[in-house]
């Protein structure tokens, strides 16, 4: 299962409930992720999403494995029959076959370049992923949303709703 928008949560009030006994208790389930690896790549800088996601997944165990596109790797080339004797130097369809043979899990940063509208909202990473990975996505964040914090304005709203008393 993917999580690449919020409408990918069958029973968000179920997800809220877990997440926030996870939240209680960060080490209840420390040995869910054990000998799983988290594979975080990065397209765009992060702070606050890179930290709580690489958090969460050692509290469940996990190891992290994290990649900045920024200023690390190979530019990956995204379009199909595209001749590969440009910049890019890896297309997507490599790319996420080796990841996918590394990692379990795959969270991806990919948000818009505010050039061309239609351009980000094709989401040309993230759907690339989607189709060539063979391991779960996770969006933390692209041009149309960031359900990781859809998530967690939902948890922050159950624990702030005030309680009604008689």
């Amino acid at each position: 299962m993917n999580y690449l928008t919020i409408k990918d949560i069958n029973n968000l009030n179920e997800w809220v409930q877990q997440a926030i006994q996870l939240k209680n208790n960060p080490f209840a389930d420390q040995n869910l992720g054990k000998n799983k690896t988290l594979g975080m790549l990065f397209f765009n800088p992060s702070l606050r999403t890179r930290l709580s996601t690489q958090k969460a997944a050692i509290h469940l165990g996990m190891n992290v494995m994290v990649m900045n596109f920024t200023g690390e790797g190979w530019t990956l080339e995204f379009e199909d029959g595209a001749v590969m004797d440009g910049g890019s130097s890896e297309h997507i369809k490599e790319a996420a076959a080796v990841i996918s043979q590394y990692c379990d899990v795959l969270a991806i940063r990919a948000f818009a370049e505010l050039i061309d509208r239609n351009k980000d909202y094709a989401e040309t990473v993230m759907n690339g992923f989607k189709k060539y990975a063979t391991i779960p996505i996770v969006n933390m964040e692209s041009a149309a949303g960031h359900p990781l914090q859809a998530l967690a304005d939902a948890i922050t709203m159950e624990e702030l709703k005030p309680t009604h008393r008689p």
